[in-house]
């Protein structure tokens, strides 16, 4: 195991701890947090850096089920018949915790491209990077993401996006999962107009987050709903890594496949409206 890529991330990992809990501009709270939590924070690296590896070795599939299988007890996958096996454009909810990993298992395809954030985190870590297509803010840089998802896509292959761009309420533990979908960009057309044979995939993860930290006191010291998430999700996290606590059941639900061709137009707006029915539709009907 690289010592420099486990520094690296445990200090990302302290930092994050630190900004969750809002502590990031006192000296003394930052620097108690830090010392109270750096073996977490060094195991969390640890198994970020083991799922690397698998995916260099085995593919991003088996990395995700590794990383799985560390922080939940069972993953459900709903409609998994619905998956295409030619090129498609997976759009799911950003409820934070364990949902990237799990989408990696649940998506099955090791093709499998994630369009991100360019991030330090994500930088340490050289396998996964090649699963990557970074978003740039320069115009120039966006244009040769356009390119890289739509050449991937015209050759079959599978990509993953949150169009939220920012975490989203838990359907099964937060209220505001329907009106989060206002936040979504309709971005993914774009890529449509350049490989139009491509099936746009609605994806829905619900129960990464559990009520016992959703609703825990700690979260009280924080104002806003996005803080008090974010530190719960902070707080599930150390519960993992300190006690082996594990999420109970995640489930992913697969939607319905769109395409132009049943549409029967590649304008933005019914593109995007017929993707925020259709997860709409999976927020309101989880299964039983």
């Amino acid at each position: 195991m690289n010592q420099a890529s486990l520094d690296i991330l445990t200090k990302i990992n302290l930092d994050d701890l630190v900004t969750s809990f809002g502590w990031q501009d006192s000296a003394l709270l930052s620097r108690l947090l830090r010392f109270a939590f750096r073996k977490p924070a060094k195991i969390f690296a640890q198994h970020i850096i083991e799922f690397d590896d698998v995916t260099g070795m085995r593919g991003i599939v088996e990395g995700g089920w590794r990383l799985t299988n560390r922080y939940v007890q069972e993953l459900r996958i709903i409609g998994a018949d619905r998956i295409p096996e030619s090129a498609f454009l997976a759009l799911s909810n950003h409820p934070g915790m364990a949902d990237t990993i799990t989408l990696f298992a649940a998506l099955n395809r090791k093709d499998l491209h994630i369009i991100a954030l360019d991030r330090p985190f994500l930088n340490v870590l050289p396998n996964t990077t090649k699963q990557l297509f970074y978003v740039y803010d320069n115009p120039a840089r966006r244009m040769t993401l356009v390119r890289q998802v739509s050449t991937h896509l015209k050759k079959g292959g599978a990509i993953l996006t949150f169009p939220a761009g920012h975490i989203e309420p838990d359907p099964n533990v937060y209220p505001g999962a329907v009106e989060s979908l206002t936040s979504w960009t309709d971005s993914a057309e774009v890529f449509l107009r350049l490989a139009p044979d491509t099936a746009i995939l609605p994806v829905l993860v619900r129960n990464v987050v559990t009520k016992k930290y959703a609703h825990h006191w700690l979260t009280k010291i924080k104002k806003t709903k996005e803080e008090q998430e974010k530190l719960a999700s902070a707080l599930q996290l150390l519960g993992i890594l300190l006690f082996r606590e594990k999420s109970p059941v995640v489930t992913i639900q697969i939607g319905n496949p769109i395409r132009v061709k049943d549409l029967g137009t590649n304008e933005t707006d019914v593109i995007h409206r017929a993707v925020l029915a259709e997860m709409k539709s999976l927020i309101e009907n989880p299964p039983i």
